[in-house]
């Protein structure tokens, strides 16, 4: 025996979407119903366990034996609960191990994934278009068989339903199992041609030992910050009640009529909306309104989330997925979503903690302005170190500027880096004038040199040309674009990465983007115009030049009273921005005027960062813009060389290179292979012609509502896919380098690890993870570190 593809069905009472695998296999009612299995591809043998079946013998010593190589599809799944099952009934196979060695195990969903397929058994051999499909009935036997459910006459009064409860479905369930293992098989064939790399491999089994390792969950602060917030939320509903007379002052509906009979009318109760009134409330209006924000808060999810994922030891497990993001290969987080944590910025973040995990929750209320957010910022700090062990955190420093530097070739920007400057504080510097030390003098403005760059407008947003509306992505130099006045030229089009974005009234952008506003002379951040409910200046028809400055309307929906003051977070999105759009440097979006900012810092973006209010003057914004352009023209240049080389390479099914990136097609598959030797992959890849001429590189993929169907993308978005995944390559060896060190990795987040510790310095981790690999020889890595007793950001 070679080779072991595995399926299992189990139960347990745990609920698996809120737990995770690791609860669902450890509580003491889990168990394996079903065992499908294949020997070195041969036809598939299901054990029925539940009916008192056994495995058989050479089965078992083959979960166990590491010269059989174990497959499945998310086969985190089956390892995890073949663990748990063998702790039970075959203990002195896992003596010395909690779980199986991942190393000896396959994932044929992972495989799926770096193929650029989706991460569901069905999707792919649908997708496939393989001989053998899922069986679509499996979904009505599983909450069946696999989950809790009523006693009845059934079921002998239990709370689950034996195979004697159901024989028919029994063995309808019986034939499922078979059927998901054959479509296993049948995707294993499929991808042969197309292996993935033993070094993925590798990484695989890195993560999941990381997963299964977990990281140490202070239940008591977690359960104390719950109980904090119910007070909290009482009191707060109880004070509203008070002072409003109403049954439930939480309903919007008899909310407003309240605070419309005491002379606040408001068409909504949205944060937006809320923030606006409060600006010229007073009295009981005024307290009512901050109830209503206080009450709409909501800062206790992810502990919710902790409390479902703690294991018997108080270790959270599973909380990263390998290759998760598709495109680039990057890690996605799962239940407790560590990848997207709030930020704390409390000055006594230690004595916030203490308090509430103490259960002194009148204390916080009476020290803190507001307990959800407090609750908020003290996530992070119930991530917490074994005892006697502490955490040293290590992050890249600027990780993704390096890399497309040295991707472009940009000998200066390297040199700076290689001369140990730190991008965000010299960025800063040079707009603000002033020394910016990251941990040091003017160490407030070093995130302010850092968002200057992310001013930008959403995909998909509309720009009014003179060829009609265009998707702000495939907005091209050739087009002229509408600045209120007349159609005006720009210097092309600028993508500017994956940034979190609002709406309103009708404008998709990030809140720092600078757009005009009805009686305003100078344009104001997106964000201020949102919170303040200011109404958004609409240019017209084309047909009407504006005067900037003045009360006036054109557009017919800019009347619709509804649409103002209601701001929607909208995520992230990819988003962009065009260069020196004319003389007023203003471009339409949506019907709005708004600023263009420039490439890496513009004039627009420099101005919301406060810029002129610090000192510069306006005629000094734009030489700081220029010269960076002027010292980076590789990194422009770069987009245009790998859309050219992809379009070519699709066309002509001939390989071509740009400096380490490599383009071919295989197997129907267009792949970019990197400098660490890994592909990233574009299904079905071919070329069409957008609506507006233009050439457009189309593919197979997920889109963003998860479902698969045809998507679009051209030079910019895959230049940040390819920095993406090599910044990825980095993380990835930089945590191999620990782990072979022996160091202990318990979370990574993002560009940033997490290693649980008694030896080890912020030196020697920060030295492990900048270490750069052959591949990337002359990439100046660095990393910056500290210690602490539960994670935090510092």
């Amino acid at each position: 025996m070679h080779e072991l593809f595995v399926d299992l069905e189990t139960f347990s009472p745990v609920n698996l979407t809120k737990s995770g695998v690791y609860p669902y296999a450890e509580h003491p009612d889990f168990d394996i119903l079903l065992f499908g299995y294949s020997i070195n591809g041969a036809p598939v043998q299901v054990v029925d366990l539940a009916s008192g079946e056994a495995l058989p013998g050479e089965v078992v010593e083959a979960l166990v034996d590491p010269y059989v190589t174990k497959w499945a599809f998310n086969a985190a799944f089956e390892r995890v609960c073949l663990s748990a099952w063998l702790h039970r009934h075959h203990p002195k196979l896992l003596a010395g191990r909690r779980f199986l060695d991942p190393g000896q195990w396959r994932c044929t969903m992972v495989w799926s994934a770096y193929l650029g397929l989706p991460m569901s058994l069905e999707h792919v051999a649908t997708v496939l278009n393989l001989p053998v499909q899922k069986d679509a009935a499996g979904r009505k036997l599983i909450t069946q068989f696999c989950t809790p459910t009523k006693p009845s006459v059934l079921n002998h009064g239990a709370t689950r339903n034996p195979p004697s409860s159901d024989p028919a479905g029994w063995e309808a369930f019986t034939a499922y199992n078979r059927r998901d293992v054959e479509v296993e098989l049948a995707i294993h064939e499929r991808l042969a041609a197309v292996p993935m790399p033993e070094a993925e491999w590798d990484t695989y089994a890195l993560d999941q030992q990381i997963n299964d390792t977990g990281i140490l969950l202070d239940t008591t602060l977690v359960d104390n910050a719950v109980a904090c917030d119910r007070q909290h939320r009482a009191a707060t509903l109880a004070r509203a009640q008070e002072l409003t007379g109403l049954e439930n002052p939480n309903s919007p509906i008899q909310l407003k009529e309240w605070l419309s009979a005491h002379g606040c009318h408001m068409t909504s109760l949205t944060k937006t909306e809320v923030a606006t009134a409060l600006e010229t409330a007073t009295g009981d209006v005024r307290e009512a309104l901050e109830l209503r924000g206080e009450l709409a808060k909501s800062s206790v999810k992810k502990y919710e989330a902790m409390q479902h994922v703690a294991g018997a030891d108080g270790r959270g497990r599973g909380f990263l997925q390998f290759y998760g993001a598709g495109r680039t290969g990057r890690f996605a987080g799962r239940l407790v979503q560590v990848q997207n944590l709030p930020r704390n910025y409390l000055p006594d973040l230690a004595q916030a903690r203490s308090l509430v995990r103490g259960g002194l929750f009148d204390a916080v209320e009476m020290l803190y302005e507001s307990v959800p957010d407090t609750l908020s910022q003290l996530i992070r700090t119930a991530f917490i170190p074994t005892s006697g062990h502490r955490f040293v955190v290590a992050d890249f420093s600027a990780i993704e500027a390096r890399v497309i530097a040295w991707l472009a070739g940009e000998t200066t920007t390297l040199n700076a880096f290689k001369e140990g400057k730190d991008l965000y504080c010299e960025t800063a510097s040079r707009m603000f004038g002033v020394p910016v030390e990251k941990h040091g003098i003017n160490a407030e403005l070093r995130q302010k040199g850092k968002i200057a760059v992310l001013a930008c407008i959403a995909e998909g947003q509309l720009v009014l040309t003179d060829q009609g509306e265009v998707p702000i992505e495939q907005v091209t130099s050739s087009h002229k674009v509408w600045d209120g006045e007349s159609f005006v030229a720009h210097e092309g089009l600028i993508y500017q990465g994956i940034r979190n974005v609002i709406e309103y009234q009708g404008l998709i952008a990030t809140p720092d983007h600078l757009v005009w506003v009805q009686g305003q002379p100078e344009p104001i951040p997106f964000g201020q115009a949102a919170a303040s409910g200011a109404c958004l200046l609409q240019t017209g028809d084309c047909r009407h030049p504006i005067r900037v400055g003045e009360d006036h309307q054109r557009c017919p929906h800019s009347s619709q009273t509804p649409i103002q003051g209601v701001a929607i977070d909208r995520g992230q999105a990819r988003v962009y921005d065009l260069r020196h759009a004319g003389d007023h440097h203003r471009y339409t979006v949506s019907g709005h005027l708004v600023h263009n900012c420039g490439y890496q810092g513009g004039v627009g973006a420099l101005k919301a960062m406060g810029a002129l209010q610090m000192g510069l003057a306006e005629h000094e914004l734009q030489p700081l813009v220029d010269a960076w352009r002027a010292a980076n023209p590789n990194i422009v240049d770069l987009w245009a060389q790998i859309n050219a080389a992809a379009i070519d390479t699709i066309s002509t099914r001939q390989p071509t290179r740009v400096g380490p990136l490599t383009f071919t097609v295989e197997s129907g598959i267009f792949f970019i292979e990197l400098p660490s030797g890994r592909r990233l992959a574009y299904v079905k890849p071919r070329l069409g012609e957008n609506r507006f001429g233009g050439t457009s590189i189309l593919y197979d993929g997920t889109s963003t509502g998860r479902k698969w169907g045809t998507l679009e993308t051209y030079g910019g978005k895959l230049t940040e896919n390819i920095v993406q995944a090599i910044a990825r390559d980095l993380l990835v060896y930089g945590m191999h380098q620990v782990a072979r060190a022996g160091h202990r990795i318990v979370m990574h987040v993002h560009d940033e690890i997490v290693v649980e510790t008694t030896t080890a310095s912020v030196d020697e981790i920060c030295g492990l993870i900048s270490t750069a690999p052959d591949w990337a020889a002359g990439l100046p890595l660095a990393a910056d570190g500290y210690e602490c007793s539960f994670y935090m950001k510092a």
